[in-house]
C-alpha cells in the first residue's frame, strides 16, 4: 500500500493534485463530509431519530449567525424542532451508501456486458455499441435546426 501511494504521489496526477490548492482544499472538504457522514452518532450534536429529544417549542429556529438564533442549533432548526445540521450529517449516510451502491452495480453490469460482448462477439457486441451511442447522438437544445 504504502508504493502504491507513493508511486501515484510521484505520478503527473499526483503532481497536479499536490500543486493544486483548490484541489486541496476539495479533498479536505470531502474527507471531511464522509467522517462526519460514517462518524454520524459521534460528531453530530443531535440525533434527529430519537424522537424523546425533540422539543416543539424550538421548531423554526434560525441559523445561530441570526439575531435571534442559538448555538444549541448551528443550522437552526424544522418545522418538528430538529436540528438541521444533525439530519444533514446523518443524511450524508444514505447519500453515500446510494452513491456507492450505484457504482458498484454499474461496474458489474458494465464489466459483465462487456466481457460478454469481447468474448462473444458478433451482434451482442455490436448491440451494446449501439446502445452507448444513441444518448451522444441526441439534440440538446431546444432550438429548431
Amino acid at each position: 500500500m504504502k508504493k502504491t501511494l507513493a508511486r501515484w504521489l510521484d505520478s503527473d496526477v499526483g503532481y497536479s493534485f499536490r500543486t493544486s490548492p483548490m484541489a486541496m482544499v476539495a479533498a479536505a472538504i470531502a474527507v471531511v463530509c464522509v467522517f462526519c457522514s460514517l462518524f454520524a452518532g459521534w460528531v453530530a450534536p443531535h440525533n434527529p431519530f430519537d424522537l424523546s429529544t425533540l422539543e416543539l417549542s424550538d421548531a423554526r429556529l434560525p441559523p445561530a449567525w441570526s439575531a435571534e438564533g442559538s448555538r444549541k442549533y448551528l443550522l437552526g432548526t424544522d418545522d418538528q424542532g430538529r436540528d438541521i445540521l444533525s439530519a444533514l450529517i446523518y443524511g450524508a449516510r444514505i447519500s453515500l451508501v446510494v452513491g456507492l451502491a450505484s457504482v458498484l452495480l454499474s461496474v458489474v453490469v458494465g464489466v459483465a456486458l462487456g466481457l460478454l460482448a469481447g468474448f462473444r462477439g458478433g451482434w451482442i457486441d455490436a448491440v451494446p455499441l449501439m446502445a452507448t451511442q444513441i444518448p451522444p447522438s441526441m439534440a440538446t437544445s431546444n432550438s429548431p435546426t
